[in-house]
C-alpha cells in the first residue's frame, strides 16, 4: 500500500477539497487572530498612551498639593469661596506638560439624582421622577473597560439610539447636569448630543460631540442649569445622530446637583459692641472684669474682647443643627499671666454640660497675637451651640484678648489636572494647617 503526503491512495481524490478548506478555515482564522493582535496592539498602545498621560497628570495634582501647602496658593491666590487659578507646570513629565486648575470650593453640593446605571436597567440611580425612557437600540451595558466607573454604563450608536429621564427641580437653587461622557469613531456629519427640556416638549442642546470629539477618553461634562425654570418634570436626554452602529458615545455617573452657598456662618471683629458681627442667635452674654475695648494693637480693626481678674465670663450661641465639619478660628493675646492664671475657651451644645477646647497659661503670656483653629467635628452640633471664654486670673492685670472670632467650614480645594485628554481631579480639605485627600479619581 502506498502513501502519498500522509493519505491513503485510495483517498487521494480528497486532497483538493481538504486542502482548499485547510486553507479557507486558515484565512478565517489568520484574519480573526490578526484582526485580534491589531486591536490588542491599538488597545495596548492606547493604554501605554494613557498611562504617560496619567502619570502626567498626578504629577499635577501632587504640584498644586505643594502650593497649596506651602507655595501661598491658598493663602495669597485663593484668598476667597469660589476663587480659581490655572496654571501650566514648569518641567514637563514623561515629555508632557500638566494644565492643573484649583478651585476653592465655597459651596456645599447636594445632589438631587443621580444614576451610574450600576443596576443594570433602566430604573436605576435615586432621585428621579421616573425611570429612563429609552427609543432604538439605547442600551446599558457590562463592560471591563467602557464604564467611567463601575461595570455599567450607557451607550448610544447609530441614528436611532435615545435616552430620556426627568428630575424634580422645584426648589432648587443652583442647578447643575453632571455626567462623564466617551466618544468613539464619528465621522463626517456624525452627532452625539446632550438635551434638556424643563417641559419635556421645548429641548435645547446644551452639549454635542461630533468628529475630532472621538478621542476614547472619558471626559466630564459640568452644565449650569440654573438658568431654566424649575420644573416638577425637568427632562434630561442624550441622542444619537450617527451614521453606522459602528459609531458610539457612552455615559456614566449621571447626576444633578444643587449647590448652595456657605453663608450665614457666625463671626464676630468685636467692632459693634455685643450685639456685633452675624449669623448668631443672640448677644453676646457677659459677667465681670470683661469689656469690648478700642485699643492700637488689637489684631484686626479697631476693637477686641478683653477679659481681666478671676470672674470675666463671655458666651454666645449659634445655631448649628444642619452643619458639618465646622471650625472655630480667633485669634488670642494673654499678657502678664502668672503661674496658676487659667483662661479657657469651652463649647457646649446645650448651654449645660461644657467642653474645654484650649487652656491658656502663663506659658503662653508673650503678649503677641496668635492664631487658633479648633476642630468642632468631635461635638454635636445643634439649634442652639454655645462657644465661651472663662478667665480665672489673679489680677486685673492679668489679660486676655480675643479678636477676628468666627466659625467656618473646612477648607475645600478641588484640583483637577489634565495633559493629553487625560484628566486627573483631588479634592483635598485644609483643617488645622494639615492637608487631607477627600478623592482621588481618574477622569
Amino acid at each position: 500500500m502506498t502513501r502519498m503526503n500522509g493519505l491513503r491512495g485510495s483517498e487521494k481524490g480528497q486532497a483538493l477539497p481538504l486542502a482548499l478548506i485547510a486553507l479557507g478555515l486558515g484565512a478565517l482564522l489568520v484574519g480573526a487572530f490578526l484582526s485580534y493582535t491589531s486591536t490588542n496592539l491599538i488597545t495596548s498602545r492606547v493604554l501605554g498612551q494613557a498611562a504617560e498621560g496619567q502619570h502626567a497628570a498626578d504629577a499635577g495634582i501632587e504640584d498644586a498639593i505643594w502650593n497649596l501647602m506651602y507655595g501661598g496658593l491658598a493663602t495669597s491666590v485663593l484668598t476667597t469661596p469660589g476663587d480659581s487659578t490655572s496654571y501650566s507646570l514648569d518641567e514637563t513629565v514623561n515629555g508632557l506638560t500638566p494644565t492643573v486648575t484649583v478651585t476653592r470650593n465655597g459651596q456645599t453640593v447636594a445632589t438631587a439624582a443621580n444614576d451610574g446605571f450600576e443596576s443594570g436597567g433602566w430604573s436605576g440611580g435615586s432621585g428621579w421622577v421616573d425611570d429612563w425612557l429609552p427609543e432604538g437600540n439605547a442600551s446599558i451595558v457590562r463592560s471591563a473597560w467602557l464604564p467611567h466607573e463601575g461595570e455599567y454604563c450607557l451607550r448610544l450608536r447609530g441614528s436611532t439610539d435615545y435616552a430620556k429621564r426627568a428630575v424634580d427641580t422645584v426648589g432648587k437653587p443652583n442647578v447643575h447636569l453632571r455626567f462623564w461622557a466617551l466618544a468613539i469613531s464619528l465621522e463626517g456629519s456624525d452627532e452625539a448630543r446632550c438635551l434638556v427640556s424643563p417641559d419635556g416638549s421645548n429641548w435645547d442642546v446644551v452639549q454635542t460631540w461630533e468628529d475630532g470629539d472621538d478621542d476614547y477618553y472619558y471626559h466630564g461634562y459640568d452644565i449650569d442649569l440654573s438658568a431654566y425654570e424649575a420644573s416638577g418634570e425637568f427632562w434630561v436626554a442624550f441622542e444619537a445622530d450617527m451614521s453606522s452602529t459602528h459609531d458610539y458615545l457612552y455615559v456614566d455617573a449621571v447626576s444633578v446637583v444643587t449647590t448652595l452657598p456657605s453663608a450665614g456662618l457666625p463671626s464676630d471683629g468685636f467692632e459693634a459692641g455685643w450685639s456685633g458681627g452675624a449669623g448668631w442667635l443672640g448677644d453676646w452674654h457677659h459677667q465681670g472684669s470683661t469689656e469690648i475695648t478700642a485699643d492700637s494693637v488689637a489684631c484686626e480693626g479697631r476693637y477686641h474682647l478683653e477679659m481681666r481678674d478671676s470672674d470675666s465670663y463671655v458666651k454666645r450661641a449659634a445655631d448649628l443643627s444642619a452643619e458639618t465639619g465646622l471650625h472655630l478660628q480667633f485669634w488670642s493675646k494673654a499678657r502678664s499671666l502668672e503661674q496658676y492664671d487659667e483662661v479657657q475657651c469651652l463649647v457646649s451644645p446645650d448651654g449645660s454640660e461644657w467642653t474645654v477646647v484650649r487652656t491658656w497659661t502663663q506659658s503662653n503670656s508673650d503678649s503677641d497675637y496668635h492664631f487658633n483653629d479648633i476642630d468642632l467635628s468631635p461635638y454635636q452640633m445643634s439649634d442652639e451651640f454655645w462657644i465661651a471664654f472663662n478667665s480665672d486670673l489673679s489680677s486685673k492685670h492679668d489679660y486676655f484678648y480675643v479678636d477676628d472670632l468666627r466659625i467656618v467650614r473646612a477648607e475645600v480645594y478641588h484640583i483637577a489636572s489634565a495633559v493629553t485628554g487625560e484628566t486627573i481631579e483631588a479634592t483635598v480639605v485644609i483643617e488645622d494647617s494639615e492637608l487631607s485627600i477627600l478623592s482621588w479619581q481618574l477622569g
